[in-house]
C-alpha cells in the first residue's frame, strides 16, 4: 500500500512540475523581450545534445570478474574485458537519430507554445497600431 501512495505522489509532483514548466514558458512568451520565451526551449535543447553525446557510454563493453575463494583466502582473480567491433556509421545513426528526436520532444512542444504566444502577441500588437490610427 504504501508503493501505491508513493507512486501516486511522484506522479502528482510530475503533473505539478510539467504544468508549471508550460505555465513558465507560456508567461515567459508573452513578454515583449522575445528572448525570454526562447530559454526554456534551449534548456531542452541542450539536455537533449547531452543524452546524444552520452551515448557513447552505452557501448558494447562486457567486464566479468570471477574470483576464487577457499575456506575465506582468496585463490586467484580474473577479469575479462570483451570489447565489439566498431560500430558503422549506419548502426550509430540508427541509434542516435531515435534518441536526438525523442530527446527533442520537450523542446518542440515548448517552440509550439513560443510561436504561439508570440503570434497572439503580434496580432493584438497590429490590432493596436490600427485602433490608433482609426483614432487619428
Amino acid at each position: 500500500m504504501a508503493n501505491v501512495i508513493v507512486v501516486v505522489l511522484l506522479c502528482l509532483a510530475f503533473l505539478v512540475f510539467l504544468a508549471g514548466s508550460i505555465w513558465l514558458q507560456i508567461f515567459l512568451s508573452k513578454k515583449q523581450n522575445k528572448w525570454l520565451g526562447l530559454i526554456i526551449p534551449l534548456i531542452c535543447f541542450v539536455f537533449s545534445i547531452m543524452a546524444v553525446l552520452s551515448l557513447a557510454m552505452y557501448t558494447n563493453t562486457a567486464i566479468t570478474s570471477l574470483t576464487d575463494v577457499n575456506d575465506g583466502a582468496k585463490l586467484s582473480d580474473k577479469i575479462t574485458i570483451i570489447h565489439s567491433e566498431k560500430s558503422s556509421m549506419f548502426s550509430m545513426l540508427a541509434t542516435v537519430v531515435p534518441v536526438f528526436l525523442i530527446s527533442n520532444i520537450p523542446t518542440i512542444i515548448f517552440l509550439a507554445i513560443y510561436f504561439a504566444c508570440r503570434e497572439k502577441l503580434k496580432l493584438r500588437t497590429e490590432l493596436d497600431k490600427m485602433n490608433i490610427q482609426d483614432l487619428e
